[in-house]
């Protein structure tokens, strides 16, 4: 994977909960849904949520149209 994309471990394992979710990269759910599959796991409060989400966008993992949160498509 591209340098510049690298995310934590902890945002990786956001990304799975987000994509199992959401049926697979290239989906999406609302900001309420992710909000809400992420604070189910008991490993994640709400800074957390909003910590993994700010970096996932940040490095392009996933971006906001309206009100839903959507995954990007990878070739993996």
């Amino acid at each position: 994977m591209d340098e510049g994309r690298r995310i934590s471990p902890f945002a990786e394992d956001t990304l799975a909960l987000l994509t199992e979710a959401a049926g697979g990269s290239g989906e999406e759910l609302t900001k309420n849904e992710a909000f809400e599959v992420i604070r189910a796991d008991k490993r994640f409060g709400e800074a957390d949520a909003q910590a993994a989400l700010t970096e996932l966008e940040s490095r392009g993992y996933i971006y906001y149209v309206d009100e839903t949160v959507r995954i990007t498509p990878t070739d993996e």
